[in-house]
């Protein structure tokens, strides 16, 4: 994977980083609810060689803080920003991996949200061009930005190299859908069992009646023979008592004869 540390040290400032001013001193301060998230800003840190007097590592309230005491200059965001745009495309991945741990928030499915969170109009901006230009799908608004959708966060992860995250996506999805397609089969098969356990009992009922009348006996041989089939065997389907006819009908021609002892009792 492609790794710019300078770039993606970068990404944290503009997302996460907060200066610090004394008297006599600047430092600059990094929260996460994540010790991992704190951790690669500390070897970003080291990586990019920023130069400070002592590093302060705290907890509170559930978050993680780092601050890095003394640092040796002010990093501007205009500079930054504009380093950033004339940029290689692989530095500017490693920047937005940066703004995407440092203020993203990813919610669990199956909401598939995607949120980042500024403080300043200018480095939202910043980056909602960066993801029209690379054709990323997203919603801003106030000092909000939001990628929804399923496809729209593979595509952002993907890109950013959150081969992870994306992995959990793409079996995530694997896996609704599979269960999609097992829930529409069941919903259909019940939909069918429904559909014939309606017609079945509406000419068991009939051809119940048509016995009791006395009626079964003036019937042709051929239908006669299918009614008794159908009240012998209430529970097996066309193409069982096709099969228990042994060759002499077929399921199209007792749905046809049992049709036509409905119409003909219904007349």
């Amino acid at each position: 994977m492609y790794d710019y540390p300078e770039s993606e040290f970068y990404g944290f400032v503009i997302s996460n980083g907060k200066y610090l001013l004394s008297s006599n001193s600047v430092s600059l301060s990094f929260g996460s609810k994540e010790i991992f998230v704190i951790r690669k800003i500390i070897s970003l840190t080291n990586r990019v060689g920023l130069q400070r007097t002592s590093d302060i590592f705290k907890k509170e309230g559930g978050l993680f803080f780092i601050e890095f005491k003394g640092v040796n200059k002010l990093l501007n965001v205009d500079e930054i920003l504009l380093k950033v745009s004339k940029g290689k495309i692989d530095e500017k991945k490693s920047f937005l991996r940066g703004v995407f741990l440092g203020c993203g928030i990813l919610s669990s499915p199956p909401s598939y949200h995607l949120e980042f969170r500024f403080e300043h109009e200018k480095e939202m901006n910043f980056l909602s061009n960066m993801f029209k230009n690379m054709n990323i799908k997203h919603l801003k608004t106030n000092n909000h930005i939001y990628i929804k959708g399923r496809e729209n966060i593979k595509k952002f992860l993907h890109f950013v190299g959150g081969i992870e995250t994306y992995l959990f996506f793409e079996e995530d999805a694997v896996e609704r859908e599979v269960s999609n397609t097992t829930n529409r089969k069941a919903n259909f098969e019940f939909a069918n069992l429904e559909r014939q356990t309606a017609a079945t009992t509406r000419q068991l009922k009939f051809l119940k009646d048509i016995k009791d009348g006395g009626d079964l006996d003036k019937m042709r041989n051929d239908l006669k023979e299918i009614a008794i089939m159908r009240l012998t065997y209430p529970y097996l389907s066309l193409s069982e008592l096709a099969e228990k006819s042994n060759g002499r009908y077929s399921k199209q021609s007792i749905y046809y004869r049992l049709r036509k002892i409905m119409e003909a009792y219904e007349k």
